[in-house]
Formats: structure tokens, sequence, C-alpha cells
């Protein structure tokens, strides 16, 4: 969202700066909503720019609960499967390392027994390193987990990897919030200049990242 600001106030800046009074006007209609200097002028390509911005916002708020469903059904599945204490605070960190290893312990597949591993490899010849790399990282029993079997850990790792694709929409949806307003202001300014010999136009790959394209009547 700060950069969504940041990008807002330099295209609006860059505006008042190069532009002359009567597009610059509709440029930082555009720039402020999509398709208002489109609209402003009465060009239909304003509903274009107006609609893809109210379906782009609509998508993110839609990922970005999305990502709060699966985060709190992803901790209530390890609190139940994994068996972790409810009242510890749960790190990214500590989620992560859930999703990896059966279990925080020593046995075989276990995320201690990983860190002891690291530290005999670590400091072959130095039986104190290992003993301080080994308290320093390894899990107390106040943060055990084991999990009841590898599908209840692979069902967990999926609700957390839903998460990290949802992020991923929503950085791709906010490059094409950008895109937009400013491909609007940009249409906007073209328009009042009248230079209609060029049509913009948007679309989206599969990972929501936006593609803008320019079309140039000769």
């Amino acid at each position: 969202m700060k950069k969504l600001i940041i990008i807002f106030l330099l295209m609006i800046l860059a505006i008042n700066i190069f532009c002359e009074v009567k597009p610059r006007s509709k440029a930082l209609k555009s720039a402020l909503i999509p398709g208002w200097g489109e609209l402003s002028m009465k060009k239909s390509s304003g509903y274009f720019f107006m609609g893809t911005e109210l379906i782009l916002w609509a998508a993110t708020f839609y990922f970005d609960n999305e990502i709060d469903l699966k985060e709190k059904a992803s901790k209530n599945y390890a609190y139940k499967y994994a068996h972790i204490n409810t009242d510890i605070e749960l790190t990214e960190d500590y989620l992560y390392d859930v999703k990896k290893y059966m279990s925080s312990g020593y046995e075989a597949g276990g995320y201690n027994a990983k860190i002891v591993e690291q530290a005999m490899a670590m400091f072959p010849d130095d039986p104190a390193a290992q003993t301080a790399y080994i308290d320093e990282n390894t899990y107390s029993d106040e943060y055990y987990w084991n999990w009841d079997d590898t599908e209840r850990k692979h069902d967990y790792a999926i609700l957390r990897k839903r998460m990290t694709q949802y992020d991923g929409y929503i950085k791709g949806i906010t490059g094409g919030i950008i895109a937009n307003h400013l491909f609007s202001a940009i249409n906007s300014l073209m328009i009042a200049n009248k230079i209609n010999n060029v049509e913009l136009s948007m679309d989206f790959d599969e990972q929501f990242n936006p593609t803008f394209l320019a079309t140039y009547k000769f």
C-alpha cells in the first residue's frame, strides 16, 4: 500500500510538472481514479479502466481474505494433528519448521535431530561449539510438535503453500493496479491532446501479472 501511494504521488507530480493545464486535469483525474478522465471527455475507454480497477481491488480483497482463512485453518490443523502448544507464539519460522519436519524431537525426521547433525558436521572436532550450536538452535519442550502421520503433515503444507501462492497473486495484482492508474492517465492525456490513433488495453497471465498493450492505428 505504501508503494502504491508513493507511485501515485510521483505520477501526480510528473503530470503537474510536464503537462499543460487542460490535459493535466484529465490525466490527474485518471491517475486518481482510472477511467475518470476519459469519462469526463465522454470516451468509452474510461469504462474499461474503471471496470478493471474495480476487478483488481475486488481480487485483492478476495485473496487477502483467503490468506487469513488459510492462516487460521493451518494453525488449527497443526494444533489438532501436530499437537503444538496453543499457548506459544507461532512465528513464521516456527510454522515453516512444523511444515518441513515430522517432529521437533531428536528422533529420525525430527528438527532437533537435524540440528545435531548440522552441529557435528560444522564443528567435528569441537564438542563445546557443537553444544553451543545445539543449545542455540534446537526447540525446547515448550515448542514440541509431532505429526500423527505424513498425510496430515502434507495437508498442512498444502494450506501453507496456498498462502504463499495467494500472496504472490496479490503482488501481481498490485502491479496491475499501479499500471492501470498509469495507463489511464496516459490514455486521458493522449485523448486530451487529440492523439486518437493509439489504443491501450490490459490482460493478465495465470499468475495475475499484468500485461499492457498499445495498438497504433496507421
